[in-house]
């Protein structure tokens, strides 16, 4: 019986996986040269060349560290002005007691800013120092001397909302000109199920050693990606199991696995930063 190449699901590989698999195919295939093959070759390497490009467009950009360092200084930033606001409200100093209770029923009615989006964040940060600086608060800002909290929570929101923008802008420029990884590796798919189609056809109905050489290099990369599937599935039910033994034990493991990003971290008192989750990376 000749040798075919073995079966692999390759739709349901990791983006870095697919496109290292797909890769390696058609390197083994451009060696090959097989005359056969290459209008559907051709077609293989335009899409693998695509999916390359794509793949670039999910890269962290160079902006996205510096971005997160930003936001969470704005961040801390907020959390500073209200542990400002909150501690002047204990003052035993009757005025800066009166001026702190207000600033912070102010602080309250917008929420947990730091767990909004960056948009709707920005927007309430630009509100809440309008308010602030308005003819009713402004006093009270000055009786528990926070004004310099306020200029620092400006000037770190305005140079976070530069950098998101300019990353926003290029992201949107980018994308006019590639499909999306989905999209393209949709069509790989397709192209790749008709190369081995092809390949098998040739290895029943005129074998050869060639063709054998390279339906083993083949099933040597579905081997290992099939033995790389099966050790994550297993890492993953391990997993499962260790936290629904844990459970048995009492232990929060749905508290300990919830994500604590800007929008779903738990609500708390904005006015009592200390409380807060961490911010967004």
């Amino acid at each position: 019986m000749a040798l075919k190449i073995k079966g692999l699901n390759i739709k349901n590989l990791q983006n870095h996986e697919h496109y290292g698999f797909v890769t390696e195919i058609k390197l083994i295939l451009d060696a090959a040269n097989i005359e056969s093959l290459a209008t559907l070759l051709g077609r293989f390497s335009a899409l693998v060349e695509e999916e390359n490009k794509s793949l670039e467009l999910i890269v962290k950009s160079e902006h996205t560290q510096q971005l997160a360092s930003l936001d969470k200084a704005t961040d801390q930033l907020y959390r500073g002005l209200s542990a400002a606001v909150s501690a002047a409200s204990y003052s035993p100093v009757k005025e800066e007691n009166e001026a702190g209770t207000l600033l912070r029923i102010l602080i309250k009615t917008y929420g947990r800013v730091t767990s909004e989006s960056y948009e709707s964040q920005h927007s309430k940060i630009e509100n809440l120092l309008q308010d602030m600086r308005s003819d009713k608060y402004k006093v009270a800002v000055k009786k528990i001397a926070i004004g310099k909290w306020l200029d620092w929570l400006e000037d770190a929101d305005r140079k976070f909302m530069e950098l998101y923008r300019t990353r926003r802008d290029e992201k949107a420029t980018v994308k006019k000109d590639f499909r999306s990884v989905k999209a393209v590796r949709a069509d790989i798919d397709g192209v790749y199920r008709e190369v081995i189609e092809h390949l098998n056809a040739i290895a029943v109905l005129q074998p050869s050693e060639e063709i054998s050489k390279i339906v083993s290099r083949i099933n040597v990369l579905i081997e290992k990606l099939t033995a790389l599937k099966a050790s994550r599935k297993t890492r993953k039910n391990n997993t499962k199991n260790k936290k629904s033994d844990n459970g048995d034990k009492g232990e929060n493991t749905e508290k300990q696995d919830a994500p604590q990003d800007k929008k779903d971290a738990p609500q708390t008192d904005p006015t009592h930063p200390q409380g807060e989750g961490e911010p967004k990376a």
